[in-house]
């Protein structure tokens, strides 16, 4: 049985990681939410999906065991054996089309845990690049991560660098002067699930009339807290 380590609530942990792969990975193109078409459960015949991929570099992000609000229950044996089943399953899949894959799993992995991962996909993923540009990002990656391996050793370390992905995200959007191209806006709430055609599933966490628009503060499962003018958003983000 696993030892846990949580010292964060699952999604604050979440965030400090997105936090140190955006520090990480400063400067490379990053895909998220993505599902690949080759990237298929053998099982279920179903797309598994990447939280993120940097295709340059062909590594990937899969975040495990981040739950919301209304799923703090405790899961099965079997609904686990399945879950491990897919993770198994995507990571060898990414292996196999060239994706390093690394799987960060809320509450269960020790920091060192994720740098070795982290480290290890690199490594592998120098092995077979030819581009000396792509080789140098690489090594630059590497270095970045080995830096801050030194400074996360315990999951209370982890807080600093949440607080830090708060701060990046949390930046309102310059009012528009001109007129929205779609006047007809939907009425979002607080605490509605919403999807966004880029960042994904999230919770409307806040509503704030100003400038003659209202801003939508979002809490996206893998893309973090953000605001978005709600005369802006159009049909890129809809109630689930």
């Amino acid at each position: 049985m696993k030892t846990q380590y949580r010292n964060l609530p699952d999604w604050m942990e979440t965030n400090a990681w997105r936090e140190i792969l955006a520090r990480i990975f400063a400067g490379v193109e990053a895909q998220l939410n993505i599902t690949p078409e080759w990237l298929i459960n053998p099982t279920t015949n179903r797309r598994l999906k990447l939280d993120i991929l940097y295709p340059d570099l062909g590594v990937a992000i899969r975040f495990e065991g981040l739950r919301g609000k209304q799923q703090r229950r405790r899961l099965s044996l079997e609904e686990e054996d399945q879950l491990r089943t897919r993770q198994d399953a995507r990571v060898e899949i990414c292996q196999q089309h060239g994706i390093q894959l690394v799987v960060i799993e809320s509450g269960l992995a020790k920091p060192g845990d994720v740098f070795r991962q982290i480290d290890t996909a690199f490594s592998r993923a120098g092995q077979v690049m030819s581009d000396a540009g792509i080789s140098q990002k690489l090594k630059t990656c590497r270095t970045t991560a080995s830096s801050l391996s030194r400074k996360i050793n315990r999951p209370a370390d982890l807080k600093v660098y949440a607080d830090l992905w708060h701060d990046r995200q949390y930046q309102v959007p310059e009012p528009s002067h001109e007129p929205p191209v779609n006047s007809e806006t939907i009425t979002f709430a607080e605490g509605m699930e919403v999807e966004h055609e880029r960042f994904g599933p999230g919770i409307v966490l806040s509503i704030t009339p100003a400038e003659g628009d209202t801003f939508v503060t979002v809490d996206f499962i893998t893309a973090g807290q953000k605001t978005l003018a709600a005369s802006l958003v159009g049909d890129k983000m809809t109630p689930k």
